[in-house]
């Protein structure tokens, strides 16, 4: 590789000295020869297996009946009455524990009825988490032979959520610029697609492998490109991305299948499993597995080939194999701290039923075997496998990418 001058630069500066601006454009072409392809063909599947808008889901496991409309309601009065709870047990005497439940009147603050008082009763959970007058919280309504019947839904955090996205624009805005705007049009893009196509898709039984590659393929180069912007560069880190993504989905595969895991670990997977039958909780499994693990590839594929870039701007003369050993010096690094950032994810979002598998004391051996952990190790391991496979495999790429668009000693 060349020698070149090295100027003082602003933080954030690219510095583009080493790069022989032709060389880099023909491999470029090359690799969109490579990467358009194989985006269109994600873009087909999506198309072609576009889920109908009738999920044929039945609603009233919830409560709820097609006729039911949501409003909000600002509590007036809280009145507490004993109630037998949920999961209540029996005294010595045969009777049932108690726990308070209360009936609340609160003003309707839309809807054509707006203003009127409406009464409903709410559980001991509510209660004791804390309800007080003044408080706003949603409501459905339903039809029934006497007039329309109220029940609580839910506490109202609409304007909370938008107060907590104004400041998180903000604090974006102000640390990544542009760059961060970009970023959150890419997760926005990325986040409709898996609402709209993917989790439908998914509801009515669609094959996962057909559905999350289609995905997985259409949005990758697109989104890498939005945020970090159209280079080599970029495209090193789509190449490791696309490969670590098959290697998830490979493994998420046969983890399902070996380890036997059936996808039911909770109340809600039985909830989602009686009122769409269609779908299969083992594929919702694998296809979280993939999922899950995108976010963090994307990150170290990134990252990676940013640090290779580095390595070709600040030294001279580097071949193929200084650069990967370079690159991968720093990989190492990131791997763990990628592994870490995975488990505590994970383990974070399942805290609350692993306290209770804990709690219980079984044997090491049972507590491995048990569904929720097995799911939970499954899930940890094929993110890692994935994203330590990719590492070198984006290192690699990049490496040789930088070799090729280097400026030839004269």
């Amino acid at each position: 590789m060349p020698s070149h001058s090295h100027s003082h630069k602003r933080a954030g500066d690219i510095d583009r000295s080493w790069i022989d601006p032709k060389r880099e454009k023909v491999l470029h072409r090359f690799l969109l020869a490579i990467l358009l392809p194989l985006t269109f063909l994600g873009i087909f599947t999506i198309a072609t297996s576009w889920p109908s808008s009738n999920l044929s889901i039945d609603n009233s496991i919830f409560g709820y009946v097609d006729d039911s409309e949501f409003y909000t309601v600002e509590v007036q009065t809280i009145k507490k009455f004993d109630c037998i709870a949920n999961g209540a047990t029996q005294d010595a005497s045969g009777n049932f524990t108690t726990a308070p439940c209360a009936n609340i009147s609160a003003k309707l603050l839309n809807g054509p009825n707006a203003e009127q008082i409406v009464t409903f009763d709410v559980q001991p959970t509510i209660v004791d988490f804390g309800i007080h007058s003044g408080d706003k919280i949603s409501v459905a309504s339903f039809p029934t032979d006497s007039g329309t019947q109220y029940i609580f839904n839910d506490f109202e955090r609409t304007n909370g959520i938008f107060v907590l996205f104004g400041v998180f624009l903000i604090v974006l805005v102000l640390t990544a610029g542009l760059g961060g705007l970009r970023a959150l049009v890419g997760l926005s893009l990325t986040f409709g697609l898996l609402i709209v196509y993917l989790i439908p898709a998914l509801i009515q039984g669609q094959q996962v492998v057909y559905v999350v590659g289609g995905v997985v393929l259409s949005i990758t180069a697109f989104v890498l490109y939005l945020v970090h912007g159209f280079s080599l560069k970029t495209g090193a880190a789509i190449v490791g991305t696309l490969t670590g993504s098959v290697i998830a989905i490979i493994g998420a595969l046969w983890s399902t299948g070996a380890l036997r895991l059936t996808g039911i670990t909770g109340d809600e997977d039985l909830i989602l499993s009686s009122i769409a039958s269609q779908v299969k909780l083992s594929n919702l499994l694998i296809a979280s597995m993939v999922i899950a693990g995108f976010g963090a590839l994307n990150d170290v594929t990134v990252t990676q080939s940013s640090a290779v870039w580095e390595l070709a701007s600040s030294s001279e003369k580097q071949n193929w194999r200084q650069l990967f050993v370079g690159g991968m010096r720093i990989g190492r690094d990131h791997i763990a701290s990628s592994i870490y950032t995975i488990a505590f994810a994970y383990v974070g979002a399942a805290l609350v039923t692993l306290m209770l598998i804990v709690a219980s004391s079984p044997p090491l051996a049972r507590l491995i075997n048990d569904e929720v952990v097995a799911q939970e190790l499954a899930l940890i391991m094929v993110g890692s496998i994935a994203l330590a496979l990719s590492t070198p495999i984006t290192t690699a790429c990049a490496a040789w990418f930088a070799v090729k668009i280097a400026k030839q000693e004269q």
